[in-house]
């Protein structure tokens, strides 16, 4: 059974203790208005980059992409792996690319330190009838100011393009992305990976950005 096939759930719940609660997905696909995907059409799946280390992930999303495929009434849906000695010309080509990378931002954060806040006075006798007082800072921790920091997240991203074979134009593009700091890369883009097929579509634009409640306990670890 394909990662595609599992039920959500399932997949979620490889998140294990001590990741954010949340999981920001971003999703924008696109496929050309005038273009006809013929589901009885070969169409040839593959990976972008075959000889590096993105394109090596990639090849693990290739048999859920089939499975998408054959789930949206595709019939003749080819890996490399898979093509028959005599396979007829390609409809369409569908090329995945997979990976995350560490990207660095700016923001400002409070500063807090111990900062005087009233005045303790204390009184005692002295000699010739005098009273000697002494008086002290009674000290707080609070905001002193503001300032300028880095932080550090991962950016995962999962992207589908695909191409007709003999005009060689680009007629679907998908791109889904997340930012996190605590996941594991591989389960993040497993994730995605879902997502982006539960939301694939060849007839319709689909924009969404949303947030995605992770059960309690369990993190991407």
């Amino acid at each position: 059974m394909t990662r595609y096939l599992l039920c959500p759930l399932l997949l979620l719940a490889c998140f294990l203790t001590g990741c954010a609660n949340k999981l920001e997905v971003a999703i924008d696909a696109t496929p050309a208005q005038d273009y006809y995907f013929d589901p009885k059409a070969p169409v040839l799946v593959t990976v972008d980059g075959a000889k590096d280390a993105q394109g090596l992930k990639a090849s693990y999303y290739l048999r859920d992409m089939v499975a998408a495929l054959h789930g949206m009434g595709f019939t003749q849906v080819y890996t490399e792996s898979s093509l028959p000695k005599n396979h007829p010309p390609f409809r369409m080509n569908i090329a995945l690319a997979v990976g995350s990378k560490k990207t660095s931002y700016r923001y400002t954060a409070t500063d807090y330190g111990q900062v005087p806040s009233s005045t303790k006075t204390t009184c005692m006798p002295g000699k010739h009838q005098q009273t000697v007082c002494t008086s002290t800072p009674v000290m707080s921790y609070r905001a002193i100011g503001s300032s300028e920091r880095t932080g550090y997240t991962t950016l995962s991203t999962f992207n589908i393009k695909a191409k007709d074979e003999q005009s060689r134009r680009t007629v679907f593009l998908l791109r889904a992305s997340s930012y996190n700091e605590d996941c594991q890369d591989a389960k993040v883009e497993d994730f995605l990976v879902q997502e982006s097929l539960d939301n694939l579509d060849f007839r319709n634009r689909v924009q969404r950005k949303y947030s995605v409640t992770l059960p309690e306990g369990q993190s991407c670890n």
